[in-house]
């Protein structure tokens, strides 16, 4: 093998032993800030473009050429302007120290490379290339790498680039091509790795257990809530093993059955099943079985969800024992109660209270309207003082009274009074009550209000009158669920006021407040469509559901939304904006989506936040799968 060749072939092991070493220590540096990894890139280029000058190889020109052009370009193409700059000085320096007739034109071609780098870098504004950006990239790095020959001899100019243009950018375009494809790849499983491993510490975290099982019933992975319940000594420790070492057998094959009719079934199915221990004692649990499928389709094992309902259990009895013993007391209780639905409606009434009405007690059933009730009092005569002459007037007063709170006597045809109080509930329903004994009722329509305002307050933020985090959760599995029954796409918008703890510590956490209120109505005011759903998130963030919205539709919205706050003007110094800016995280799932997990949804619209933060914040960014992420609007 002749030479030439030879020390080509060490300039490609060279790029390629530069690379593979990048890549090894990857993980290594992963603690690292963001500079200081591009630095330790920087570095490793740099000593590759300086070993690669130590081993040129003549050109039949009799021009001596290497393939420091590529490293120096992919120094700056990936680890930005402080790679190019340091990559670049150290090859310059090198050169310049080298001397020679080539010094000004290999001094110019390392200063071409870092610039090619550099502007691609910048191009690409934050976004994970991609391959047809690494050959653009690789083709523009190898056929601005000619001009350099613009500073050789001018006799030997003409030649070079007739005789070595076309290997020479052919060289640059190969080493160029396989240097960037080798980081992107590893850059693309190191971020996959990261994200598996906060999967999984999400995952362990979980209070509830989480389990995969294969097609036999034997653990393939499982949280350590999972072996808490399996009273396990580990969740590795249930790897390979089924219910049947841990549970009890008679548990076991019921859980096992359950299994296989999902796994047969094909479909998700939710159970609530007793664990009786051999040692004493019991666990309630709310198991939801689904099918795990492999990208074909195939039904590959099950994954299982488990929750500890047992206190929930134990809630319920009481609640059912209180109600009996409620019935009980109002079927014996010596005075009459009757509950009327919104609409006039006898929902429930006991004896005594029909007893108490002879002459239309017969009509005093579930089901009958009151206005049919009184009409019958005015024809029977069973109520003196009910007008004859104008029966209707006194009925409409009457049955509008339901809707209100009040008392009235009641003087009946033979004799009897009535004392009759009515009290209205917050959802338009009304009791009666006829009985001088009363406390006791008032007292449970006092208890229904409460509830009525204790589930708005479980609902609703109180500062900015949204819908609270844990309402959102709920909303978010319901419109997920319909828009997967009815095969329509569903957006959701992440929203985080920029430099809103600057804010505080600036202005004060009651101007703070404030904002957040400012902030809600701009963001409410911004939505048009009574479906769609928006809620404090928590802290200075909010979120949007946009149930059937696609992408572009919810970039619209986004926008909006970020043009009429930053058009609010309002004062912020601790921003360098100047003024309440928000930045916007956007994810979809398009109408074909089948498997639509709200986690995933709000994992997506997250990423796009934090990188719509990362880019400069006041603007909106929608996720990419494979990390390409599209930015909707820059900040001004």
């Amino acid at each position: 093998m002749s030479a030439h060749w030879q020390a080509l072939i060490a300039n490609l092991a060279v790029v390629a032993v530069v690379v593979t070493g990048w890549t090894l220590v990857q993980d290594w540096l992963e603690n690292w800030s963001r500079p200081q990894r591009n630095f330790a890139f920087a570095l490793l280029m740099g000593a590759g473009a300086v070993t690669l000058m130590l081993l040129p190889f003549e050109l039949r020109t009799g021009v001596n050429f290497d393939l420091r052009t590529s490293l120096i370009a992919i120094a700056g193409f990936f680890g930005g302007p402080l790679a190019a700059v340091v990559a670049g000085t150290m090859a310059i320096l090198y050169r310049l120290a080298a001397g020679g007739a080539g010094a000004l034109a290999g001094t110019l071609g390392i200063s071409i490379a870092a610039i090619t780098g550099l502007a691609a870098h910048v191009l690409l504004r934050g976004r994970a290339p991609t391959r047809t950006t690494l050959v653009v990239f690789a083709g523009a790095t190898a056929a601005l790498s000619l001009v350099s020959f613009a500073a050789l001899p001018a006799p030997i100019v003409v030649a070079s680039l007739l005789q070595v243009g076309p290997p020479v950018v052919s060289l640059i375009f190969v080493a160029t091509l396989m240097a960037g494809f080798t980081i992107l790849q590893e850059a693309r499983r190191h971020e996959a790795t990261k994200a598996n491993r906060t999967y999984r510490a999400i995952v362990d975290a979980l209070p509830d257990c989480l389990n995969v099982k294969d097609l036999d019933g034997r653990f393939l992975a499982a949280n350590p809530a999972t072996a808490t319940l399996m009273r396990a000594e580990s969740a590795t420790a249930l790897i390979g093993r089924t219910d049947f070492d841990f549970y009890p057998a008679d548990a076991a094959r019921k859980f096992r059955q359950d299994e296989v009719a999902v796994l047969t079934e094909g479909r998700t199915r939710t159970i609530e099943q007793e664990l009786a221990w051999p040692a004493g004692g019991s666990t309630w649990l709310a198991t939801l079985k689904q099918p795990l499928r492999d990208q074909a389709g195939a039904i590959v094992g099950i994954i299982s969800h488990n929750r500890d309902i047992t206190d929930q259990k134990r809630l319920q009895g009481e609640f059912d024992e209180s109600q009996r013993r409620l019935s009980y007391a109002l079927a014996q209780m010596a005075d009459g109660l009757a509950m009327f639905d919104v609409e006039g409606r006898l929902v429930f009434c006991n004896e005594q209270y029909r007893t108490f009405f002879p002459l239309t007690g017969d009509l005093r059933v579930a089901g009958a309207l009151f206005r049919d009730i009184l009409r019958a009092v005015v024809e029977r005569g069973e109520q003196i003082g009910a007008p004859q002459d104008r029966s209707e007037d006194w009925i409409d007063d009457i049955v509008a009274s339901l809707h209100v709170a009040g008392e009235e006597e009641i003087h009946l045809f033979d004799g009897r009074w009535l004392h009759a109080r009515t009290r209205p509930s917050d959802d338009g329903a009304a009791m009666v009550v006829v009985s001088d004994v009363t406390r006791h009722k008032l007292a449970e329509t006092e208890l229904l209000a409460l509830t009525g305002k204790l589930k708005l307050l479980a609902t609703t933020d109180g500062l900015t009158g949204l819908m609270n985090r844990r309402a959102f959760d709920q909303a978010l599995d319901t419109e997920l669920a319909r828009s997967t029954r009815l095969k329509t796409p569903i957006s959701l918008l992440l929203v985080d006021i920029d430099r809103f703890k600057a804010f505080n510590d600036h202005y004060g956490h009651p101007a703070g407040d404030q904002c957040l209120r400012v902030v809600s109505q701009c963001l409410r005011q911004t939505l048009k469509r009574p479906t769609d759903i928006v809620a404090r998130y928590g802290g200075e963030e909010f979120v949007v559901i946009l149930p059937e919205t696609t992408e572009d539709g919810a970039f619209f919205i986004a926008e909006a939304f970020r043009t009429a706050l930053r058009d609010l003007a309002l004062p912020h110094d601790g921003s360098e904006k100047r003024v309440v800016t928000a930045s916007v995280g956007l994810a979809s799932y398009a109408a074909g989506e089948r498997l639509r997990p709200s986690a995933d949804l709000i994992a997506r619209a997250d990423e796009a936040l934090y990188l719509a933060k990362s880019a400069g914040r006041d603007r909106v960014t929608g996720w990419r799968r494979r990390y390409e992420v599209g930015i909707a609007a820059g900040s001004r």
